[in-house]
């Protein structure tokens, strides 16, 4: 089967489900034809804001998706809570978002995997011309004789203030619906699972996070109107994932992150400011229909 390196954004919700932080999941692979429908939350404690007098932030994340074979959809709002200190100017961000990937296979060892996203990411007045998001993805995946898959590819992703470049490299094991061990150990993602039999399993992910949120031209900070905020952050997280019915699946868990920063820029492009969090805690839960 062809290795399939699959989109499923709901960015900050993201952590040990597969959506990332980003936008992107975890390398698997290529499965019969589903149609999975999510529904997630996710919310972490307050963080102290770095030099700052008492500034703390906590964030929530609420999305909705739906993942077939070939494509995929979805939004999500986030909401910045911000407490002591309020010059920063949003607290907000909304992401749609569609993707569309396709893998095959060079030969019986050597297979692709190819994939694009577009979508928006806003604060609260949408405005594609500055908001857009626009992230092809290509890589080539090895299968070896002992069952594990080498894959290396690049991610990029396009909007209106700098873009991301990243690359893709991991190792991969399985799928998840096997029991034991499988998942990718693998940068920008990386999601490890222990299966014990068809009703749950046990998970650990490690994930990157690069979200730009495009800014409404009515922000406080006048260097900020109609600007940009990105979050470049890394985390990890535990979970469990459990099927109590044929076709509901529910994933839950704690995550933290050990490393959150937030840069702000101008209309144009040029970076104004920036602030870091201390490290985090928080919970996430995804609920889901399989068909």
């Amino acid at each position: 089967m062809a290795a399939k390196f699959q989109s499923t954004k709901v960015g900050a919700a993201a952590l040990a489900l597969g959506m990332t932080l980003f936008g992107m999941g975890a390398l698997s692979t290529e499965a019969s034809a589903m149609v999975k429908i999510n529904a997630d939350f996710f919310g972490s404690a307050d963080s102290d804001v770095k030099d700052s007098q008492n500034g703390e932030l906590n964030t929530q994340a609420y999305g909705v998706s739906v993942d077939t074979t070939y494509f995929s959809v979805g939004a999500r709002r986030t909401d910045y809570d911000f407490s002591g200190i309020n010059d920063y100017g949003f607290d907000s961000g909304n992401t749609i978002y569609a993707d569309a990937h396709y893998n095959g296979d060079f030969s019986n060892n050597l297979s692709y995997s190819v994939g694009l996203m577009v979508g928006a990411l806003y604060e609260d007045d949408f405005d594609l011309g500055d908001s857009y998001a626009v992230s092809p993805r290509a890589i080539l995946g090895y299968r070896f004789t002992n069952g594990l898959t080498g894959f290396l590819g690049a991610y990029v992703n396009f909007n209106g203030a700098d873009n991301v470049y990243l690359p893709i490299i991991g190792l991969k094991l399985g799928d998840e619906s096997d029991h034991g061990w499988s998942g990718s150990i693998a940068y920008p993602a990386t999601r490890v699972q222990y299966r014990f039999n068809n009703f749950w399993a046990v998970d650990g992910t490690f994930l990157t996070v690069r979200d730009t949120f495009h800014l409404d031209d009515d922000n406080e900070r006048g260097t900020l109107k109609d600007g940009y905020i990105r979050e470049e952050s890394y985390g990890v997280g535990v979970g469990v994932t459990l099927n109590p019915l044929t076709h509901f699946q529910v994933s839950l868990g704690l995550f933290s992150y050990f490393d959150r920063e937030f840069k702000l820029y101008n209309h144009a492009g040029d970076e104004q400011d920036s602030f870091e969090t201390d490290p985090t805690y928080g919970g996430y839960l995804r609920g889901s229909l399989v068909f």
